[in-house]
């Protein structure tokens, strides 16, 4: 069995050489189509070069056609429509060719995909094809915040970096580099207060600690230690604002003398205020205590 179809078998002069050449035409147009759904994505990425390629091999055809039954043999209309017919079949080649080279020289976007987990957990998936061993895709994940803008309505601003990594292909030998931040939870601060009575005047020793503070922004701890009188008038007896060390955490050891001027003693620490009250409010950030004054 003959490969092509005999096109223009029995067909004689130039109509019939045009017409002997539109087989080599469609084998290069169906090598394209079956490597790798190349049309597909052809026609997809470059449209018109890709229809014309086929749209001028029709035309191609039809002006075969047309020369090799339709007009005299050696006529004037002949020879016009089989040099139409050519010129049509290279033209349909050139942009067969130049579609189907470019396609392949085309980069498809990285897919991603996000898949939710147990918790507060997300799974990232990113695919990437036709990369070459030197291309990497550099993966970034952020978190979102939701915030009021300028005029008040509430967008989606970046918050702390999650994840960063620049990934190598899985061809040749290639070398990646991952930067991962895992974040931790902030724990609420602890407070500790106690009374030295064996001196004088009472004091008051306060432990104050706290971990796994953000460094960006830097979060400062406001502590505070009010002494309350027996008419319930208070007054600022100490205020520290502590930063934490480089890993987010501090643990400080503090005393004050309150004396017996007062008959309580309300202690409030806060990250989340710079002039927190005490006693305050429930808040994540925020934790007080309030003692009476012993009696020496």
């Amino acid at each position: 069995m003959a490969r092509f179809l005999p096109v223009g078998k029995g067909v004689k002069g130039p109509a019939g050489f045009m017409l002997a050449a539109i087989p080599a035409l469609g084998a290069v147009l169906t090598g394209l189509a079956i490597t790798g759904s190349l049309v597909g994505r052809m026609a997809r990425d470059h449209p018109l070069a890709t229809y014309g390629a086929f749209g001028l091999a029709v035309l191609a055809i039809f002006a075969g056609a047309v020369a090799a039954f339709a007009l005299d043999d050696g006529s004037t209309e002949e020879r016009a429509a089989v040099y139409s017919g050519l010129a049509l079949i290279a033209t349909s080649l050139l942009f067969g060719v130049y579609a189907g080279v470019q396609t392949w020289g085309d980069r498809a976007q990285p897919s991603i995909m996000l898949t939710p987990k147990a918790g507060k957990t997300v799974a990232v998936t990113v695919r990437g094809t036709g990369l070459r061993s030197s291309d990497h895709i550099v993966v970034e994940v952020e978190q979102l915040i939701r915030k009021p803008n300028d005029s008040g309505r509430l967008t989606w601003t970046p918050g702390q970096p999650l994840y960063g990594a620049s990934l190598g292909p899985d061809e040749g030998n290639t070398t990646g580099c991952v930067r991962v931040h895992v974040p931790r939870p902030q724990e609420r601060p602890q407070l500790a207060v106690s009374w030295e009575t064996f001196v004088r005047a009472p004091r008051l020793l306060v432990h104050l600690t706290a971990k796994n503070l953000p460094q960006r922004p830097s979060r400062s701890m406001t502590l505070r230690v009010y002494g309350i009188a027996a008419d319930q008038t208070r007054r600022n007896l100490a205020e520290w604002s502590l930063a934490p060390n480089a890993d987010g955490e501090f643990d400080r050891r503090l005393s004050v003398v309150v004396g017996h001027a007062f008959a309580d003693v309300c202690v409030v620490a806060s990250t989340s205020t710079r002039g927190p009250e005490c006693p305050a409010p429930a808040e994540d950030g925020t934790v007080w205590s309030q003692l009476a004054v012993p009696v020496v």
